[in-house]
């Protein structure tokens, strides 16, 4: 079961980048919306939409992912 949510929520990460949402707009950081009373389910839940936005950010060419600090263009175009 707990695979399965896990799987959810990358699909949900790649579904909120690709309608333009940030990072900050993780569903897993609003506590009180999502009460937190399993830290290590909610810390994979909340890694999981982060790994799927990130993978649709990179995906997609977007440049403005800072990696170390430094925003990076990627020289491929995602096709569908």
């Amino acid at each position: 079961m707990m695979f399965e949510n896990l799987l959810e929520m990358q699909e949900r990460g790649v579904r909120d980048r690709a309608r333009g949402r940030s990072l900050t707009d993780n569903p897993m950081s609003k506590p009180d919306i999502l009460p937190i009373t399993d830290f290590q389910e909610w810390y994979s839940m909340f890694d999981a939409w982060r790994f799927g936005w990130s993978i649709e950010d990179a995906m997609a060419g977007h440049d403005n992912a800072p990696r170390d600090g430094v925003a990076v263009s990627l020289a491929y175009t995602r096709t569908v």
